[in-house]
């Protein structure tokens, strides 16, 4: 009783700990599955990037983006460790996020009361392939360089608000004055997603069914799967810093910038390809930004979209997850394909007709 006391003392005059010590409380359904454990892992990553990301903006100089980084990498004294944790980070925080993405959509967690946490998932994704981007452009290595002059002359043609804020952050030649906006907009993301981040796991508490009958404390049961969760991730991430630090980020940004070293098509990381070969099935760079808009709108109304009035989808909407699945790996590959390919509209065509047609009609005929 005395221990409790003092633990209630605390609770009340440390922030966040009441917090944590009401969690450890909390009573849980029995046999709750290990992916559960993906958005706090999501966050443990998106932590290890700010931390990492701010001991690289210490030494990072926006005029000599691509030699500041060289010399992060060879002369600070762990600076090559610091690098790693910055890019596999990343890479690990989009796949978990994609994972817990499509096991969503196959258990039908976007569906009430559970749309609003699927909206925020959906806005994570969103401020975090803006802040991939913006990484991949503040690296000055060639591939960043290019997208960022078509993301330039992109914002030369936007009007009203959005032409005015992108000309703000992308008006003028890539250099040093640019790289300086865009670290500041790339900090400021990172800190939203953190907030996004922390919102869907909320949103997702509140619309998490209250256990009948017998109940399992967190603590110590899924304290203990989540501890190994991350035991796993950190072997995995251990692996990757080891013996493939630069795997999944594209060769072109190893070149340095400029006038001469122009890409035939833009190798991006591999986590930003999914939407680049959604975007590469439009024409004119206008058409690229508009194309990943209106995908990422189709994810934000998926709940209304949805027409059937199950808690879990049925067989046959599963196997079209399946096959969306499969479409946006798809996306990732085509985008070593030249621009008019048949292949990158074939399968965008697809990701539009699913969430259009397939999903109102497959449901309703499930809801029958």
């Amino acid at each position: 009783m005395q221990m409790e006391a003092k633990q209630g003392w605390l609770a009340s005059r440390v922030p966040g700990l009441g917090c944590a010590c009401g969690l450890m409380r909390e009573a849980r359904p029995p046999g709750q599955p290990w992916f559960n454990a993906l958005p706090v892992l999501l966050g443990v990553l998106l932590a290890v990037l700010l931390a990492s990301g701010a001991v690289v903006t210490v030494y990072y100089n926006p005029w000599h983006a691509y030699d500041s980084l060289q010399g992060i990498a060879r002369e600070v004294r762990g600076g090559w460790v610091v690098l790693g944790y910055h890019q596999i980070g990343a890479s690990l925080a989009f796949a978990l996020l994609y994972l817990h993405l499509f096991r969503t959509l196959l258990t039908g967690g976007y569906r009430a009361p559970a749309e609003f946490a699927w909206m925020l998932w959906v806005k994570l994704l969103a401020v975090l392939l803006l802040t991939g981007w913006l990484g991949f452009v503040l690296n000055g290595g060639a591939g960043g360089y290019w997208s960022l002059m078509n993301a330039g002359n992109a914002a030369v043609r936007l009007n009203g608000f959005p032409g005015a804020v992108a000309m703000w952050f992308l008006g003028g030649p890539p250099g040093g004055s640019t790289f300086a906006r865009l670290l500041v907009l790339h900090v400021l993301l990172a800190l939203c997603a953190v907030l996004v981040i922390w919102m869907a796991c909320a949103a997702a508490k509140k619309a998490r069914p209250m256990p009948q009958g017998r109940a399992v404390p967190f603590w110590p049961v899924y304290a203990s799967q989540y501890f190994a969760a991350l035991a796993a991730l950190a072997l995995v991430f251990a692996l990757l810093l080891g013996f493939a630090p630069h795997w999944g980020l594209g060769g072109q940004n190893a070149i340095p910038a400029g006038d001469m070293a122009v890409p035939v098509a833009i190798s991006y990381p591999w986590y930003l390809t999914p939407a680049a070969g959604l975007a590469g099935a439009f024409h004119g760079v206008a058409g690229h930004i508009w194309a990943v808009i209106a995908a990422a709108l189709l994810l934000y109304a998926l709940p209304w979209l949805d027409r059937s009035r199950r808690h879990r989808p049925g067989r046959l909407y599963r196997a079209f997850i399946w096959l969306l699945g499969l479409d946006v790996l798809a996306l990732g590959v085509v985008t070593a394909f030249p621009m008019g390919s048949l292949l990158p509209a074939l399968f965008t065509f697809w990701f539009f007709f699913h969430f259009l047609v397939l999903t109102p009609l497959v449901t309703m005929l499930e809801a029958v």
